[in-house]
């Protein structure tokens, strides 16, 4: 997984980085909530842990404005409060888990893993988006009367961009999350698809866009500019 920490403390900090490296997770380690919400404008990731009690702002309410934006990435709380009223406030705020200081990393990484089972295993439905039908099931997209079956590598860089929709996902990314690759290949298999994937959501008559952002990676979008 590609994940976000979020904690001011320096030992706990790099000690979280050394677990995370040999579960074999990447992960990006800011120190304040502030730099976290900045992050969020143009990243992505599999799931974040937050401390509550940070300097500037807050976990819940870094959770709270993220999910105001419509940004739903999981979220583990990181805090020494151990009261049930602070751990309803998170859960209440758009958390979905909570672990209290001090805290064993065999712990922490079985909680990541339970987040990512219960979002992979969610009971896929349609979805309307603009003019456009897309059914997980059948791994294709309906525009009036064009259907346009995708591969399945095809559908799932729709779902990763669809997941992140307005923010930049950077190539990296993608290529660790549709072809488990987590290394830079040197090849522009992410291009290739993408253009794939455009020309046959063009040629439904699709309003579903992906932009490219130069330098950065591609977004996805509702609608055509």
């Amino acid at each position: 997984m590609h994940l976000l920490l979020v904690e001011d403390d320096p030992e706990l900090g790099r000690q979280m980085t050394s677990w995370m490296a040999e579960a074999g997770h990447s992960l990006q380690w800011l120190e304040n909530g502030q730099a976290a919400l900045d992050w969020f404008k143009d990243h992505t990731c599999d799931a974040a842990i937050l401390d509550v009690g940070l300097p500037d702002i807050d976990g819940f309410t870094i959770v709270e404005t993220l999910r105001r934006s419509g940004i739903t990435v999981p979220v583990i709380f990181l805090t020494a409060r151990a009261g049930v009223p602070d751990r309803v406030r998170g859960l209440a705020a758009g958390g979905d888990d909570y672990l209290t200081k001090p805290f064993a990393a065999e712990e922490l990484l079985a909680r990541l893993d339970a987040l990512h089972r219960r979002a992979a295993h969610a009971q896929p439905s349609r979805r309307r988006i603009g003019n456009s039908v897309l059914d997980p099931v059948k791994r294709r997209v309906i525009c009036a009367e064009e259907t346009v079956d995708l591969q399945p590598r095809e559908w799932t860089l729709l779902e990763v961009l669809m997941q992140h929709e307005g923010r930049i996902v950077p190539k990296q990314f993608l290529l660790e999350q549709v072809w488990d690759i987590r290394f830079d290949p040197g090849t522009n298999v992410v291009d290739a698809m993408i253009c794939r994937l455009r020309r046959k959501l063009e040629s439904a008559g699709s309003d579903l866009h992906i932009e490219t952002v130069r330098g950065k990676g591609y977004a996805f979008q509702k609608e055509r500019p």
